[in-house]
């Protein structure tokens, strides 16, 4: 009897200690995991669009606008940046042109591209509901990769949005690649994501 309670109390402890075992390998695993996505951006590698203007005259490209949440959209979008002038055409699910940001100094102009018109800002805010904050600056920004583009922000805006981005590095440069607002209240988000830029 006592050498039956013996082997239950190893055979307990094996179990135990195997138990333990995979936590703590679970635990690094994660802990490594999440680790290797973290990096730390060296902010002087920031790109600035002023530089980049010496060296390039336009910036081509395109990415994507998402909304999740209480509204749900995807659109595609294509882009043209040279000197003060910058255009922004989104398209709808079928791949056709619908709407269309044109950015001339500090003035934005919206187009209902397929029934070619020109719309009120607060006619395009219900494709993309936070637009009517974001100003010249910014899109001219966002367009190059310079993350100055969220200086431009109104404070209170800020204080609406929660606003984080993801750089990516090219030739030691750190570009903007993409940017979040996540409304604190509503469980609803929006994502400009860049997928192509450029530079000619």
């Amino acid at each position: 009897m006592k050498i039956m309670t013996s082997l239950n109390q190893k055979f307990l402890h094996m179990n135990l200690n195997n138990k333990i075992l995979i936590i703590l390998s679970l635990i690094i695993f994660i802990s490594c995991s999440s680790n290797n996505n973290f990096q730390i951006i060296n902010s002087d590698k920031n790109v600035k669009i002023e530089e980049l203007e010496k060296k390039y005259s336009r910036v081509i490209g395109n990415g994507v606008l998402q909304g999740k949440g209480k509204s749900n959209f995807s659109s595609t979008f294509i882009f043209e940046s040279s000197d003060n002038n910058s255009i922004i055409v989104f398209k709808d699910f079928l791949g056709r042109r619908q709407y269309m940001i044109e950015i001339k100094d500090d003035y934005k102009r919206y187009l209902n591209v397929r029934k070619k018109i020109e719309i009120s800002e607060d006619e395009f805010s219900r494709f993309f509901p936070i637009s009517n904050q974001l100003n010249s600056n910014f899109y001219r920004s966002i367009l190059w990769g310079d993350v100055e583009a969220l200086n431009t922000i109104d404070i209170r805006f800020k204080n609406s949005y929660v606003i984080s981005t993801k750089m990516i590095l090219i030739d030691g440069s750190n570009y903007l690649n993409e940017i979040v607002f996540l409304l604190n209240n509503e469980k609803q988000n929006y994502t400009m994501k860049f997928n192509r830029r450029n530079f000619e």
